[in-house]
């Protein structure tokens, strides 16, 4: 399974949310640490979702960091966050 499918599975487990979206950005990458050809190692993921209440933004960062735990031993990179409550995002 490719990694982007992967972690929107973890995702849609893991996180009630209103919306998010899972960008594979690796090819921008290219020619930076990190980066292999052919290897998604790099992503943006945005998520609006009302289990970040109370939740500082390390908090959330974290959260989402130990859910991808596997695909980080496992040549991910680097993932960019942004995660937001509904209130937030208005």
């Amino acid at each position: 399974m490719k990694r982007k499918l992967k972690i929107e599975k973890i995702i849609n487990e893991n996180i009630n949310f209103e919306l998010f979206e899972v960008l594979d950005v690796s090819e921008t990458h290219r020619g930076h640490q990190g980066f292999k050809e052919g290897v998604e190692t790099h992503f943006k993921i945005f998520i609006v979702s009302d289990d970040f209440i109370g939740v500082t933004r390390l908090g959330r960062q974290k959260y989402l960091n130990s859910l991808l735990a596997q695909e980080f031993k496992n040549d991910l990179h680097s993932v960019t966050y942004e995660l937001l409550t509904t209130s937030e995002q208005k």
